[in-house]
């Protein structure tokens, strides 16, 4: 009977904490492993929508790349043409994208894109007509181009995209 009672005192010291370590040590790693996949998720989010936005600065930048060609060449109107569809099937992946993570902030992608693409198309056929640039001093555009009518669309999408991260969501849901 004394050997039984020194077993189950043995088992209960022994057995049971060694069982609530081993189960505590278990639903650590598991939580561990649920917490960093659901971090590098929304790491992959950002960086998409960081894409977006690069993308939308590259669209406007397009129109410096067209001013500033330094010849007519087949193969520099190619490689700018080129470029130009690249930029449109960008802005179209990233719209769709953003539909599909977030409904509320494609409406806000797709406002600014129009808002930026009504600043980048002018200034692009403008720049298609103007002579390449022969000279360093042709590359001084001073004012001209779509930039300061693109800047303040896309600074506002940046803020959304931000409000989309993190406690500001919560903020911004509450209306503070």
């Amino acid at each position: 009977m004394t050997t039984t009672l020194a077993s189950v005192d043995f088992a209960t010291s022994v057995g049971i904490p060694i069982l609530v370590s081993a189960a505590t040590a278990v639903i650590t790693a598991v939580i561990t492993m649920a917490v960093t996949r659901a971090n590098d998720s929304v790491n992959r989010r950002r960086d998409r929508y960081a894409q977006a936005v690069q993308a939308l600065v590259a669209w406007v930048e397009f129109s410096y790349r067209v001013r500033r060609r330094t010849d007519d060449r087949p193969e520099t109107l190619s490689a700018l043409a080129t470029l130009a569809h690249d930029l449109q099937e960008s802005l179209a992946c990233h719209q769709a994208w953003i539909a599909t993570e977030h409904p509320a902030l494609a409406t806000t992608y797709e406002r600014t894109r129009r808002t930026v693409t009504a600043a980048v198309g002018p200034a692009v056929a403008e720049a298609w007509t103007t002579p390449p640039v022969t000279s360093a001093a042709g590359m001084n555009l001073g004012e001209w181009g779509p930039a300061a009518a693109a800047a303040a669309p896309i600074a506002a999408l940046q803020h959304a995209i931000e409000n989309r991260f993190g406690l500001r969501r919560y903020r911004t849901a509450l209306g503070r």
